[in-house]
C-alpha cells in the first residue's frame, strides 16, 4: 500500500494562502492611501519634503499662543469656538483655515467660514451626521503655523 504525504498539499494550500494574503492587502491600501491623510492639510509629498520645517514653525507657534477649543452640539448641529491665548504680547492678525472631515474618506469634507468675534474664532454652524469627525484648524501668525486635530464622536 502507498504511504500518502500531505506536503504538496500544504505547499499548493500555502501557495493559495499567500496569494490571498497578498490580494487583501492591496484591497485595503486602495481603499486606505496614504495621501488621504490630512492633518496637516497638504499633499503627503509635501508634507513629508517639509517635515522638519513644519515642526519648528509648530513649536514656534505654541511658544507664543496657547488654544483652548469649545465645540458647541445641538443634536447634529454644531458649532466650534476657538480661543487662541497669547504667551507674549497680544493676537497679531491670525489667519485661519477650518476643515472638517471624516477620517476615513474625504468625500464629506467641508470648509468651514468662520469670524473673529472679540478675541475667540467662532465657526458657522454645520450640521453633521453621526459617526467619527475630525475637525482640522491651521492657525498661522505672518511667521509661524500651527496645525491641531480635534477628533468628534457625533450623536443624536
Amino acid at each position: 500500500m502507498d504511504k500518502k504525504t500531505f506536503w504538496p498539499y500544504a505547499i499548493v494550500l500555502s501557495f493559495i494562502a499567500i496569494i490571498i494574503a497578498c490580494a487583501v492587502t492591496i484591497i485595503i491600501a486602495l481603499k486606505h492611501p496614504v495621501e488621504m491623510d490630512s492633518s496637516y492639510m497638504q499633499s503627503y509629498q509635501n508634507v513629508d519634503e517639509n517635515i522638519t520645517f513644519i515642526k519648528e514653525s509648530e513649536k514656534r507657534f505654541d511658544e507664543k499662543f496657547d488654544l483652548k477649543f469649545e465645540p458647541n452640539f445641538n443634536a447634529l448641529n454644531a458649532k466650534f469656538k476657538f480661543h487662541p491665548t497669547p504667551k507674549k504680547g497680544e493676537i497679531s492678525a491670525l489667519k485661519y483655515e477650518i476643515l472638517l472631515t471624516r477620517p476615513q474618506t474625504n468625500k464629506e469634507n467641508k470648509i468651514l467660514r468662520a469670524s473673529w468675534q472679540e478675541n475667540d474664532l467662532v465657526s458657522e454652524e454645520t450640521s453633521l451626521k453621526e459617526g467619527r469627525w475630525q475637525l482640522l484648524l491651521r492657525l498661522s501668525d505672518t511667521n509661524d503655523t500651527r496645525y491641531y486635530k480635534f477628533d468628534l464622536n457625533v450623536t443624536k
